[in-house]
């Protein structure tokens, strides 16, 4: 992106939207406005050579259109580097769509009709990441990580040892002697107050994410590399703080930018997120390319579930939420108990994690990943087959390897 303005360029048939758009710009000091009005399916005419030259690309989707999703492609590859992408769509836009369009490389979707109040903390945020030389980088599955939340319906249910030991299987370590990751995975504790990571991990407390929130820092890739620590099996770690600290004292912008360094030096980013619902969470919600949520089948955890898949995709439409039950095997047929979850979450469970308290405290105690105590207990063999997944439906960085 240019150093002395940000040029933002908008692709629309909706003569309200180009002068909305355009008049909340006007108010934004070194900010370029350009406008292309037509539909997007025109992208592949005279708007093409104006996508590469832009800092940010609004588009408005024909949701009639059969071609929708190669004319976000064509958007996507001719964009500049470390461009934003962003498609503008009604309310009713499908969430399968919308994660089509995040996977093609579309940075966000914004509904039409709040996008006057969008488009200004949107600029702003992408020109705070320019000023702390952090480039918010293309979401494209081509050039960088992808970012994987696990989040918990309650304490207690096993969400951060599902997020370390599935961190440990999405390096997909191969060798018969002696093995060697091909993914480089990192693991992010933002449970602030509580976070157990470092322990379960056997890597050493830091104070480097409390003096972050304290002096009010953007991080860099400086800081990662001082902040995280390499864990024996292969996982770079980055602690919670090793003190307490307000919960509030962790600003947006600096969650950003962790995920923005991270997504460029790693395939996968798990994040273990509190269960604290705070304004921070933003943007891990917005970047994340799947959210797991481990809860237990208990009425309490359940309707807590609800109301946190609720709040997930209030903050982010498109992001694709996978429930795991933990604690239980999966049943060859549903007690009344599974089916009444399953009806109250309106989802069925992706995974279910068996109970397993000799592998979990063997491991706990060593410090050591499940895959260390035994390989072929079922908890492990669980999560192994869930990294499985994930590589194949969200594959590593293209060209790293």
């Amino acid at each position: 992106m240019s150093n002395s303005q940000l040029s933002v360029l908008l692709i629309s048939p909706d003569q309200e939207i180009y002068s909305t758009i355009e008049k909340s710009l006007a108010k934004e000091a070194g900010c370029r406005f350009t406008g292309k009005q037509g539909t997007v399916a025109g992208v592949n005419g005279s708007a093409i050579p104006l996508v590469g030259r832009n800092d940010v690309v609004l588009f408005d989707l024909d949701e009639s259109d059969d071609n929708l999703l190669q004319s976000a492609r064509d958007i996507c590859e001719a964009r500049r580097p470390n461009a934003i992408i962003i498609a503008l769509a009604s309310d009713n836009l499908p969430l399968e769509k919308a994660r089509q369009l995040r996977r093609i490389g579309v940075d966000d979707v914004l509904p039409r009709n709040s996008v006057q109040d969008e488009i200004i903390p949107q600029v702003q945020s992408i020109r705070e990441r320019r000023e702390a030389q952090l480039p918010a980088i293309w979401g494209g599955h081509a050039t960088q990580g992808k970012v994987i939340a696990v989040a918990q319906s309650r304490g207690g249910v096993g969400s951060s040892i599902l997020a370390a030991n599935l961190a440990n299987e999405l390096q997909d370590k191969q060798g018969f002697f002696k093995k060697k990751a091909k993914n480089d995975v990192a693991l992010v504790d933002l449970d602030f107050q509580f976070g157990s990571l470092a322990a379960m991990m056997d890597v050493e407390e830091s104070d480097a994410m409390w003096r972050m929130a304290m002096e009010g820092s953007i991080p860099d890739s400086a800081f990662l590399e001082q902040a995280m620590t390499k864990s024996k099996c292969g996982v770079d770690v980055l602690p919670a703080p090793s003190r307490y600290g307000p919960l509030n004292a962790i600003k947006e912008e600096q969650v950003s930018a962790i995920l923005d360094s991270l997504k460029r030096s790693h395939d996968y980013i798990v994040v273990d997120l509190p269960r604290a619902l705070v304004e921070w969470l933003t943007p891990v919600l917005t970047q994340a390319d799947r959210l797991y949520l481990v809860t237990d089948v208990s009425v309490p955890s359940v309707r807590s579930a609800r109301k946190l898949m609720d709040f997930y995709q209030a903050e982010n439409p498109a992001l694709e939420i996978q429930l795991v039950a933990s604690f239980e095997k999966k049943p060859l047929i549903q007690a009344a108990h599974h089916r009444a979850a399953t009806k109250l979450l309106d989802k069925e469970f992706s995974y279910w994690v068996p109970k397993d308290e000799r592998t979990t405290r063997e491991a706990l105690d060593r410090g050591v990943p499940l895959h260390d105590v035994s390989s072929r207990a079922p908890l492990t063999k669980t999560i192994r087959k869930m990294a499985l997944d994930m590589s194949h439906a969200l594959p590593p960085r293209a060209g790293h390897h």
